[in-house]
């Protein structure tokens, strides 16, 4: 079972991968491209594949699992950073698009310290 450090550690990931979501929400919202629009959603559907990673480790009461769990988290995290490449070249408000970055750095971070 994960120990106290290691479920605020989810926790705030979790946090940092939903605020990026509503940040491409918004950037989705903003673009009446298609393309961009499928592009954005990619992106999205990516995050939120993560996010329900996260939550199930979050929910794993046995150590060998979680631990599997934290062992693929971590292996996912490395393509956050491609990701965050990837929304830079999308988001075409550039502070957004930095932000949504931000978070994906932060999560990519945080993963890393399970």
């Amino acid at each position: 079972m994960a120990d106290e450090a290691q479920k605020d550690t989810l926790l705030n990931t979790v946090a940092s991968i939903r605020a990026a979501e509503l940040l491409l929400l918004q950037a989705s919202r903003a673009s009446s491209d298609p393309v961009t629009l499928i592009k954005i959603n990619t992106e999205y559907s990516h995050l939120d594949s993560l996010l329900s990673q996260l939550l199930h480790a979050q929910a794993i009461a046995d150590d060998a699992d979680f631990a599997n769990a934290v062992t693929a988290l971590k292996q996912q995290a490395a393509g956050l950073q491609v990701e965050e490449d990837d929304i830079k070249k999308i988001v075409a408000n550039v502070a957004a698009a930095a932000e949504v970055a931000g978070y994906m750095a932060q999560a990519a971070s945080l993963i890393a310290t399970l």
